[in-house]
Parts: structure tokens; C-alpha cells; sequence
């Protein structure tokens, strides 16, 4: 049997849908807001996106006075190319652990009800060690 020696276990959220049962590797994130107040922020953790990304109706949160005054740049995602506004140094509370790293808005980033963007390796995932057990629907963290 393997061994799972982390300090933390996430377990996927179950979700009914009208195909059947999805599971989601969802992560809960602190935002760190410029004025001093903190969101609660939920996140699908993926190993395949490079950078944090949100949507783009969620800038007010960054202090910002619209969701495309950052840094333009062409990112590539399973659906094509799109264009997305890279925000440095967003502060986030990632499993208990203050993270400062680079936060993308994204246009084309689809509304959801349960998860606002995606948890991103940059900044982020060097800070910890993680595992997947897809066949238990868990996510390990280590600090």
C-alpha cells in the first residue's frame, strides 16, 4: 500500500450533475485585499495552470479599477489561446501559509458556482508537497 505521509488531506468535492457524479479538486484560498480585508476565495487546484487565474468580474477584489489595466499577455488553455491582465505580488493565504505570487484575470474564464479560478504553480506550489490519489479523491498537502 502507499504511503500518504502529508499533514493535510483534501477531499474532492462530490458534485450530482445531470451526466453523473463529478469530482473537484476544489482549494479555499484567502485573498489578501489592498484595504485590509480578506475573501474567502475557492479554487480548483491544477497542476496545469502555470499561474493563478480568476475571473475577470472578480478585479474589484485586487483593488483594481478594472479587470484589464495589468500586464497584457497571451496565455494558452485547453480551449485556445486567450488574452489575459497578470497582476505581481497578490498576497493569498494558501493552506495557512501567506503566499505572495502573480494573479491572472481572465475574460474567458467561465462563471461557476462553486470555484472562482484556478490554483496556479507559480508562487505557489513551490512552497509545499503535494499528492493526487485520483482513485480516493484526495489532494495531500505538506508544508
Amino acid at each position: 500500500m502507499p504511503d500518504k505521509s502529508f499533514e493535510y488531506t483534501i477531499r474532492f468535492l462530490q458534485v450530482n450533475t445531470s451526466v453523473g457524479q463529478v469530482s473537484l479538486p476544489i482549494v479555499t484560498v484567502i485573498l489578501y485585499r489592498p484595504d485590509g480585508t480578506r475573501a474567502s476565495v475557492p479554487l480548483i487546484f491544477d497542476t496545469g495552470a502555470t499561474v493563478t487565474t480568476l475571473r475577470k468580474d472578480l478585479f474589484p477584489m485586487l483593488g483594481l479599477s478594472s479587470w484589464n489595466v495589468g500586464t497584457a499577455e497571451d496565455v494558452d488553455t485547453v480551449g485556445g489561446t486567450t488574452q489575459c491582465y497578470r497582476y505581481e505580488d497578490v498576497t493569498l493565504e494558501v493552506f495557512g501559509k501567506e503566499i505572495h505570487c502573480p494573479v491572472t484575470l481572465s475574460e474567458t474564464f467561465p462563471y461557476h458556482p462553486l470555484y472562482a479560478g484556478l490554483l496556479g504553480r507559480e508562487g505557489v506550489f513551490q512552497e509545499f508537497g503535494f499528492g493526487f490519489w485520483e482513485g480516493s479523491k484526495e489532494l495531500y498537502v505538506t508544508l
